[in-house]
């Protein structure tokens, strides 16, 4: 089921946003309209509901933005599933995948764009912003998450300090923005359910560079509804397989002491980001 019009102004939308979204009727408005609201006018914004048993589906049909493209699902496809369905028919030179619970700050959409039409910034294939972490009520729990300082950064330093710091230091989708081109033979997967995100970020960064803006750009949210809530103390186990994975393709140059710096580091993350969850979610 597809509802919705093409963007109104008559030509190709620069950005894709898209949001695939499950059971996301608490936050979904907030969501959506953290989009609508950016500064940056030139962009799609595609919704795929995986099938809700809410009311997520009908609250999006109701908001009236024509740049706004609704789909339902006939049968749940699973994060993964509906993840890759969200970005396989984007428009927009650019894209953004965001979850139905995070917000974007107003320039984020401007601020990505403008690195990534910079002709001095040819050979990023990643774009990040920093975060902030939110509650369900969205007050802000941890200002702004930095580990990356801002600029451009090759492939194989970053994942290097990805395996190092035990964490994703990248963000979550909502924090990054990629051109379209490169989605061919790079695709969401959730055989790690909790690096599906990282995993597509390091697809992305066997095709370029990172460029990180060093301020908040978007909220990520803890609830009870969040997908990485609802993984939980799997966390550390799976993102101990992540680790094996990057390390066995040469091309991130992952060494044995990255490897053993990063479980320790993974130990501590996992243990103190499985409190906060259950304290604030």
């Amino acid at each position: 089921m597809v509802v919705g019009q093409h963007n109104g102004h008559g030509r190709e939308p620069l950005v894709s946003v898209t949001i695939p979204m499950y059971n996301s009727a608490r936050f979904i408005s907030r969501t959506v309209e953290s989009v609508l609201q950016q500064t940056y006018r030139n962009f799609e914004l595609l919704v795929y509901d995986d099938n809700s048993q809410d009311e997520s589906f009908g609250i999006v049909q109701a908001i009236r933005d024509p740049r706004i493209r609704l789909v339902r699902n006939h049968e749940n496809l699973g994060p993964e599933g509906n993840w890759n369905k969200a970005v396989s028919e984007v428009r927009g030179k650019y894209v953004k995948l965001i979850c139905g619970d995070d917000m974007l700050y107003p320039d984020c959409l401007a601020k990505q764009v403008a690195v990534l039409e910079d002709p001095r910034n040819s050979g990023v294939s990643l774009v990040c912003g920093q975060r902030t972490v939110i509650d369900a009520d969205d007050n802000a729990l941890i200002r702004k998450i930095n580990f990356i300082d801002q600029g451009r950064h090759e492939a194989s330093e970053v994942s290097r300090k990805i395996i190092r710091m035990g964490t994703n230091i990248l963000g979550e989708p909502v924090c990054g923005l990629y051109p379209a081109r490169l989605l061919e033979g790079t695709r969401y997967n959730a055989t790690v359910p909790y690096t599906i995100d990282l995993d597509f970020w390091m697809q992305l960064l066997k095709k370029g560079d990172l460029y990180m803006i060093g301020e908040p750009l978007c909220a990520f949210r803890i609830s009870e509804e969040s997908w990485s809530s609802r993984i939980g103390d799997l966390r550390y186990h799976q993102f101990l397989e992540f680790m094996d994975r990057t390390a066995s393709d040469s091309s991130f140059e992952v060494t044995d002491l990255d490897l053993f710096i990063g479980r320790i580091n993974c130990a501590v993350h996992s243990m103190t980001s499985t409190v906060g969850f259950k304290l604030f979610a």
